[in-house]
């Protein structure tokens, strides 16, 4: 079978565990959990690096300037020099721009209660001057911008904040995840439904929805445990994986399925063809994150590892391999054949 490393296009190294990632088909940026921020180009050279406070959640790019939530903070980098960081109510979560605005959610954590107990939504300007902060129960755990700023939430209240007005989903469960496609936006819930933002409930699920990642005929969950459903926009089953945990899946070119798994010892990365067939599976340190653009697809790891496979040399290697394939076993069936002669 193909060795998936060997078929990397780049591999780099961030010196620290991987914690975001962020990639365009002209660049690369990770941020690492001891704050570590790095930019490469598209040929895999080192644009710059900048160090933050600490780990960092989530990384938006408007234009030149790179914003990241980064421990407590919001963090605003431009060329590698910080413009300025501003200090957050608990820890800095997750990141949006919206009507010009640089949107930011943070929460706090109550180790005896083991829950969030106050969340906030914070408004920057592009200098970093507060314009608006709005304190409320739920923690967001998904975050998008379009023409509405969509905010979806877990307990008490559930359901989702459009543009500050509360709105029920077919759910009343926590909201765990989100994810964006081409005409809808999918909520994964606690209690196993995955939701739309059209209202409808799509599907119900044994368990927990970890993440959710778009395919081209719909889209995959990936449950607390260890299984991937992928279904249609319908809810029609396409395919199933079971397996140890799921950290992180994305669908990248050629509508493959990238998926990193973590079994408490050894980390593992899969790769399925669209009707679930795998492709290919390798042993790695724990994989933390991953993205994709356009033809390029990216991991980082615990071992602050960062792995990037570029679809044309994939495709070759994945050529090879079954060429590879197919003279062994005619070589096989010929010796077979004379063996019966």
């Amino acid at each position: 079978t193909m060795d998936l490393i060997q078929a990397a296009w780049m591999i780099r190294d961030l010196g620290q565990p991987v914690s975001s990632i962020d990639i365009e088909e002209d660049s690369i940026i990770a941020g690492g959990w001891d704050g570590s921020l790095k930019m490469w180009n598209g040929d895999g050279d080192i644009l710059w690096s900048a160090q933050c406070e600490d780990r960092i959640e989530a990384i938006l790019r408007i234009d030149e300037l790179v914003v990241v939530t980064s421990g407590l903070h919001i963090t605003c980098v431009k060329s590698g020099e910080i413009l300025w960081s501003n200090a957050l109510e608990g820890s800095a979560d997750l990141l949006a721009f919206h009507d010009e605005k640089i949107i930011a959610t943070s929460s706090v954590y109550d180790i005896e209660h083991g829950d969030f107990m106050e969340s906030a939504l914070w408004q920057f300007s592009l200098d970093g001057e507060l314009i608006e902060v709005t304190h409320m129960d739920e923690r967001p755990w998904f975050l998008h911008s379009d023409k509405n700023l969509i905010l979806a939430l877990g307990r008490p209240k559930c359901g989702l904040l459009v543009d500050s007005e509360h709105r029920e989903l077919p759910s009343t469960s926590p909201v765990m995840c989100g994810v964006s496609g081409r005409e809808n936006i999918l909520f994964g819930h606690a209690d196993g439904t995955v939701s739309s933002y059209k209202g409808e409930e799509i599907c119900k699920e044994p368990t927990s929805i970890e993440s959710l990642t778009c395919i081209e005929k719909g889209f995959v969950a990936a449950l607390d445990n260890g299984d991937l459903v992928a279904r249609t926009a319908k809810s029609e089953p396409i395919w199933t994986a079971s397996g140890s945990q799921v950290t992180t899946q994305v669908a990248g070119f050629d509508d493959l399925h990238w998926c990193g798994r973590w079994d408490s010892i050894h980390g593992h990365l899969e790769v399925r063809t669209s009707l679930g067939e795998l492709i290919v599976s390798t042993e790695t340190s724990r994989p933390r994150v991953s993205d994709f653009s356009e033809n390029r697809i990216a991991f980082g790891f615990e071992d602050g590892q960062i792995l990037v496979w570029e679809r044309e040399l994939f495709q070759r290697r994945s050529k090879q391999v079954k060429s590879e394939e197919n003279s062994r076993n005619s070589t096989l069936a010929a010796k077979l054949r004379s063996l019966r002669k």
